[in-house]
């Protein structure tokens, strides 16, 4: 049972309690003057890939859409190389305060660690934000190429294994680790040639540098669209909403083709920054996520998005690790 305080111990009691109350409003109004106070500058966003390609054009309109939920500018910085590597080293590498952010790219984060030693950057340096797009890799080349097919490209490449040259994201990318995986089912052989993202490989391809090309669906729908390009398949188990005429791989060639590079662009920033700033971030970007007039550009645009948040991301990105780990052997 409770003794009754005194008089004199009530009066101590009572400037205590209002010490801790003060203190708790003090520090409730720090909280919210922080909170006010994020993002007083412009975001920077790194983008591991060059300008053109698919990720680069995922950032570019969810920049222009999320700024009145962010309150302020995001502004896309490209850090391409190496396969991913330099962008994502980068990201990983930033000052945690908040203004720096980036795409990590699912599984080519995972591949560079797989595949090269001493890379500077591991998982647990990156604070996950939300993925917003998952992005199939599709074959295509230009639109006078003799191969009218899948199967005539299969046919070609048999005739003359290692001669035909295919561009593509790399090296050791998640569109090269496609490009390997369909010659190991498809029993073909063709010699791939790295770019710094699927925008510079769209550009050998179209200037006959190369003879076909496996940039990520989104990169290519445009070109695709005004016929400059042909699409011989979709590395998807389903048909592409933005490309409703290109068949899958297994419905062009009869064979199950894994869509291992299918890829996931997510959002994060390096681990560190305030939980108020995580909050801010995941808020905003899940709120141009049901934006209108972004899933109308997005959907003129052919960008195939895919929003799952921070904790269900971490889920993905397990599964995708776990699937990398199966086919990265067919890259070494």
């Amino acid at each position: 049972m409770l003794k009754k305080l005194s008089h004199k111990n009530f009066i101590v009691f009572t400037r205590i309690l209002m010490g801790f109350l003060v203190i708790g409003f003090v520090a409730g109004v720090g909280t919210q003057k922080a909170r006010a106070d994020y993002p007083k500058k412009p975001i920077t966003m790194i983008v591991a890939y060059s300008p053109g390609g698919g990720t680069d054009t995922a950032a570019r309109v969810v920049a222009k859409y999320v700024q009145p939920y962010l309150g302020q500018r995001l502004v896309i910085q490209n850090k391409p190389g190496a396969g991913g590597q330099i962008g994502f080293t980068a990201l990983a590498n930033a000052k945690p305060d908040g203004y720096k952010i980036g795409f990590i790219n699912v599984p080519s984060i995972f591949m560079v660690k797989m595949l090269r030693d001493n890379v500077p950057y591991d998982m647990a340096d990156f604070e996950l934000i939300a993925n917003i797009q998952m992005d199939p890799v599709v074959l295509v080349v230009k639109a006078d190429s003799p191969y009218k097919t899948l199967n005539d490209f299969i046919a070609a490449a048999k005739k003359a294994p290692g001669k035909i040259n295919v561009g593509g994201d790399g090296p050791q990318s998640n569109n090269q680790l496609q490009m390997v995986v369909a010659e190991n089912k498809l029993a073909m052989d063709v010699n791939f040639v790295p770019y710094n993202g699927s925008g510079p490989a769209i550009t050998s391809l179209l200037g006959g540098q190369v003879e076909a090309a496996v940039p990520s669906a989104s990169a290519a729908t445009t070109h695709i669209e005004n016929g400059r390009l042909r699409a011989l398949a979709v590395f998807s188990n389903t048909v592409y909403p933005y490309l409703p005429d290109v068949p899958t791989i297994k419905a062009a060639s009869g064979i199950d083709v894994p869509n291992i590079g299918a890829s996931m662009r997510g959002i994060a920033a390096p681990k560190g920054i305030s939980s108020e700033q995580k909050a801010h971030l995941q808020k905003a970007f899940a709120q141009v996520m049901v934006d209108q007039k972004f899933l109308d550009r997005a959907g003129k645009m052919g960008l195939p998005l895919q929003y799952v948040d921070a904790d269900e991301f971490s889920l993905f990105l397990k599964q995708a690790e776990e699937q990398t780990k199966s086919y990265i052997d067919l890259l070494k």
